[in-house]
């Protein structure tokens, strides 16, 4: 049987959950089943090197954030033209109707719309119109795709009507993200922290969505309960230099609290040295990644109830309603304060519930399972 060749669109390769996930789906993919290409509208950044480095071509359409391109859709045309896709997989909004006009244009292919974000308040006009043109024309792709629920359920209230809507979550490698002792000590002593320290952490990048503010404001309730308790941030744009997050720092009160740590390629290891994991976001998750790495490491969580975090903390942690950081402080205080003997127990239950419902291999499977049906459909 020859290769299903797949074509995969996306908007960048940076540190997004989506890039990740396409990353991680492609490293997972069959060799003999898929032949898979990448392309970007705009220059790729870090998780560009990483598909490249499985050996998945990977190239630009050179294109400029917020400008549309009649460049960018002729080069496009070419690059479908030249691979002859069975599948065209477009990842975001406008990633969604950039393939969907090219792919129209210049060949026959199954195009697959792929919808992660569930809400856009903080999403700028065009990201709106972009997203109210694809809702008219979500009828057009052969199936659109979700990684939660919960953004099916939302792009449904905004008008989304497509022939097929599957949720299809995101996967998880737990041999990468496993518990690592080794690791825990030495990312603590990297940091300056003890090992009997409570360290509660945050993985993500700077945007209102992901709401460090909430989470800051949060911390500053958790020291009045435990004064000893330290706080980890790390993400693209989390570092002193930013004026906003550090003002935010201060207003709260943590100056010397408080690690911000940056974009980290160790992911794994930087949530093997927490106590529990914040996923404090304000709106907009789709599948809440971070959330689902740390419980892979063993380590809980304690979310806000956005996207599908309910569906993938479960029993394991605690999930309370957005910008209620009364609520956050609370959760964090009783996964902070768990007996060893329950802690232990509960990483087994944290690590448990990714590996048996939302493994990478599964997530794999089911992609490719869906690829190959939808080919054999044209």
């Amino acid at each position: 049987m020859s290769q299903l060749r797949v074509l995969h669109l996306i908007t960048a390769a940076e540190t997004g959950g989506a890039e990740t996930f396409l990353c991680r789906l492609l490293s997972r993919l069959p060799r003999e089943r898929f032949k898979s290409r990448v392309v970007c509208m705009v220059r790729p950044g870090h998780v560009g090197g990483r598909i490249r480095a499985l050996g998945i071509p990977l190239a630009t359409l050179g294109m400029r954030r917020g400008l549309p391109s009649v460049g960018a859709v002729r080069k496009l045309m070419e690059m479908l033209q030249d691979f002859q896709p069975d599948v065209v997989q477009t990842w975001l909004h406008h990633a969604d109707l950039l393939g969907l006009v090219a792919a129209r244009l210049a060949v026959e292919s199954n195009l697959v719309w792929n919808l992660r974000n569930s809400r856009l308040d903080a999403a700028p006009w065009t990201t709106r119109a972009v997203v109210w043109l694809c809702a008219r024309l979500s009828r057009l792709p052969e199936a659109v795709l979700t990684n939660s629920e919960t953004a099916r359920d939302q792009h449904r209230a905004l008008g989304f009507r497509p022939r097929r809507f599957e949720v299809l979550p995101n996967g998880i490698d737990c041999g990468e993200f496993r518990p690592d002792p080794a690791a825990r000590e030495a990312l603590r002593k990297e940091f300056g922290i003890s090992p009997e320290t409570p360290l509660a952490g945050m993985l993500a990048r700077h945007a209102p969505m992901k709401n460090h503010a909430g989470f800051l404001r949060a911390a500053a309730l958790v020291l009045k309960e435990l004064p000893e308790a330290r706080f980890l941030l790390c993400g693209t744009g989390v570092t002193q230099v930013n004026r906003e997050l550090m003002a935010q720092v201060n207003q709260a009160g943590l100056r010397g609290r408080v690690i911000l740590a940056g974009y980290r390629q160790d992911a794994p290891r930087v949530l093997n040295s927490l106590d529990a994991l914040c996923v404090p976001s304000a709106y907009g998750e789709g599948f809440p990644n971070a959330a689902a790495e740390a419980m892979s490491c063993g380590v809980p969580c304690a979310a806000t109830d956005t996207g599908d975090a309910a569906r993938v903390v479960g029993d394991t942690g605690r999930v309370v309603p957005p910008n209620d950081e009364p609520a956050l402080s609370r959760a964090l205080v009783e996964l902070l304060t768990l007996p060893p003997d329950q802690r232990t127990a509960l990483a087994g239950r944290c690590r448990e519930r990714i590996a048996t419902e939302f493994s990478l291999d599964a997530a794999a499977r089911a992609y490719a399972s869906f690829y190959e049906e939808l080919a054999g459909r044209r």
